[in-house]
C-alpha cells in the first residue's frame, strides 16, 4: 500500500492532501462497504484512506434511511422538481453522460480537458467501476439534465458522484439527487446512506449535514450527531 502526496487539500487552504492509497480491479460490497466503516472511500478503482500531516477533518459521514425525515426546505426541492424523471441504469461508459459530466467540469470547476474532462478519465473514474454501481440518470422530457452514481452494498448506499447541467441550477439538483438516493436506499432495504466525508470549515461540503440525522466516524467508531 502506498502513502501518496496529493498535493494541495481539495477542501480547505494551506493544507497538503496525503492518503494511504491501493488499486483493485474488483472488490465485493461486503469489502468495500468494510473498508467505508474504517474511513476508506473509492475514486475509480483506487481506494484511499486520508492521512494528511496534522489534520484529520475528512470525517466520513452517514445517515439512517429509516430515521431520516425531510425538512421544509427539502420538500420544497421535491416539489420543484416534480417534472423530473427518475431511472436507474447499469454503470458503463455513455457519451451523453460523458458530455454531461464535462459541461459540469468546465462550467462549475473550471477544468478542461488535461485536467480531467476527457473521455479517458471519465471512463476511468465514473464509465467503469469495481464495485457494484449503479448511475441514476434524472431526465426533464428527452433531455438528461442530471447524473449520480451509487455503490450498492449489502447494508448501505454509498453516494459516488453527481453531474448536473449548469443550465438547471436554480432547480438544487445536488440536493434532488441525495433525495432520491436516500428513497433509493429505502426502496432496498438498505440501513445506511454513506455521502462521503464532511469537512467542518468547507462550505461546498456543509450541505451534508442537513440530511438528518447523521453519524459521523471519530476515532474508529460512529457518533450520532
Amino acid at each position: 500500500m502506498n502513502s501518496i502526496d496529493q498535493g494541495s487539500c481539495p477542501y480547505l487552504p494551506n493544507r497538503r492532501w496525503v492518503s494511504h492509497a491501493f488499486a483493485a480491479g474488483q472488490l465485493t460490497g461486503e469489502v468495500y462497504e468494510s473498508l467505508i466503516n474504517q474511513g476508506w472511500r473509492r475514486s475509480g478503482s483506487i481506494f484511499y484512506h486520508n492521512c494528511c500531516p496534522g489534520c484529520s477533518l475528512c470525517i466520513p459521514i452517514r445517515v439512517p434511511v429509516s430515521e431520516f425525515s425531510m425538512s421544509d426546505s427539502q420538500r420544497r426541492v421535491m416539489r420543484k422538481n416534480r417534472d423530473v424523471a427518475v431511472s436507474y441504469h447499469e454503470t458503463a461508459p455513455d457519451e451523453a453522460i460523458w458530455q454531461l459530466y464535462r459541461t459540469y467540469q468546465r462550467e462549475r470547476h473550471g477544468q478542461v480537458a488535461e485536467d480531467g474532462d476527457s473521455w479517458e478519465s471519465y471512463v476511468e473514474f465514473l464509465g467503469e467501476s469495481p464495485v457494484p454501481t449503479l448511475v441514476m440518470r434524472y431526465t426533464v422530457g428527452d433531455e438528461l439534465i442530471g447524473a449520480g452514481w451509487v455503490d450498492v452494498l449489502p447494508e448501505g448506499i454509498s453516494s459516488v458522484y453527481f453531474a448536473y447541467d449548469p443550465r438547471h441550477a436554480g432547480r438544487s439538483l445536488g440536493t434532488l439527487s441525495a433525495l432520491h438516493e436516500l428513497r433509493f436506499a429505502s426502496e432496498l432495504g438498505r440501513q445506511w446512506y454513506y455521502l462521503g466525508f464532511f469537512v467542518p470549515g468547507c462550505p461546498s461540503m456543509s450541505y451534508k449535514a442537513r440530511f438528518r440525522p447523521y453519524e459521523l466516524l471519530i476515532d474508529g467508531r460512529w457518533h450520532r450527531w
